[in-house]
């Protein structure tokens, strides 16, 4: 079959992902959508730089000009090595976020994802079972005063989700839409400006796609930073294993993420049911 007029846009954890890891019939699947002309790429939370430790060399799996990194912040070309499309945080919103984050959350750990790193203070909790996922030389450890503030894309906190709630009511309390919390899972809380999100990162993808709008837009998520981007797109699709929230504005909820959601996707797309 012919899949020349699809591009498929999937998220990463929980959806391409099956706990964490390739799902084969993904993998399988995918070369066939690929041979038959067919475009995939990822959007992720993820920055470019923990990429390779969940899925291998990108270019396998990828045939789009890019992969969406950080929420949309910025598109990453693998096969050039460079990033582009970049929304930052103005040095002074970042230094404002730190002051108010040391100031009232104290116990809570974070880190800034940036251009060229992902920066803690410490490697210890859980910052270090993310920062294990880094290309080891993109992880930076340094004390927070000596932090640069003109390189970040966003700044992430871990702990329960209990303790990110309260998080998240403070940062919408005390910046409103200037930066707003956004949950990645449930023990990583994002923030970042309320125009960066997936659908964002679509629209960037699209304007470096030849013949973009000749294509049926599929786009696959399963957690609240990806419902922007279901909207965007012409198709929306989510694994079983979504929140309520996603499922609520896709089209189609298909099978859980460990089962190999995007094959799944690919055989809808033969079956004719997308």
């Amino acid at each position: 079959m012919h899949f020349s007029d699809y591009l498929i846009v999937s998220d990463l954890d929980g959806t391409f992902l099956g706990n964490g890891k390739l799902v084969p019939r993904n993998v399988e699947a995918l070369r066939r959508f690929r041979d038959g002309g067919g475009m995939f790429t990822v959007a992720t939370g993820r920055a470019h730089l923990n990429l390779r430790s969940a899925i291998g060399d990108p270019l396998q799996h990828v045939n789009a000009p890019a992969v969406i990194c950080d929420n949309g912040a910025y598109l990453h070309d693998y096969a050039s090595g460079t990033s582009f499309a970049k929304d930052l945080l103005l040095p002074h919103d970042a230094a404002e976020l730190l002051e108010f984050t040391l100031r009232e959350f104290p116990d809570v750990r974070f880190s800034a994802s940036a251009v060229s790193c992902i920066r803690s203070a410490e490697n210890a909790g859980l910052v270090a079972l993310d920062m294990a996922t880094y290309d080891p030389e993109a992880v930076e450890i340094r004390p927070v005063e000596e932090w640069p503030l003109d390189d970040w894309y966003k700044l992430l906190f871990f702990d329960t989700n209990e303790r990110l709630q309260q998080v998240y009511t403070a940062v919408q309390k005390r910046f409103g839409e200037r930066m707003i919390p956004t949950f990645s899972n449930t023990w990583i809380l994002e923030v970042q400006y309320p125009g960066i999100h997936k659908a964002l990162g679509l629209q960037k993808l699209k304007k470096c796609l030849d013949g973009a709008g000749k294509r049926k837009i599929i786009a696959c998520g399963d957690f609240d930073n990806d419902i922007n981007m279901l909207r965007e797109a012409d198709v929306a699709v989510c694994p079983a294993n979504a929140v309520d929230a996603v499922k609520a504005v896709s089209d189609h909820v298909l099978c859980h993420c460990t089962e190999g959601l995007i094959a799944n996707v690919i055989e809808a797309i033969e079956q004719g049911s997308i």
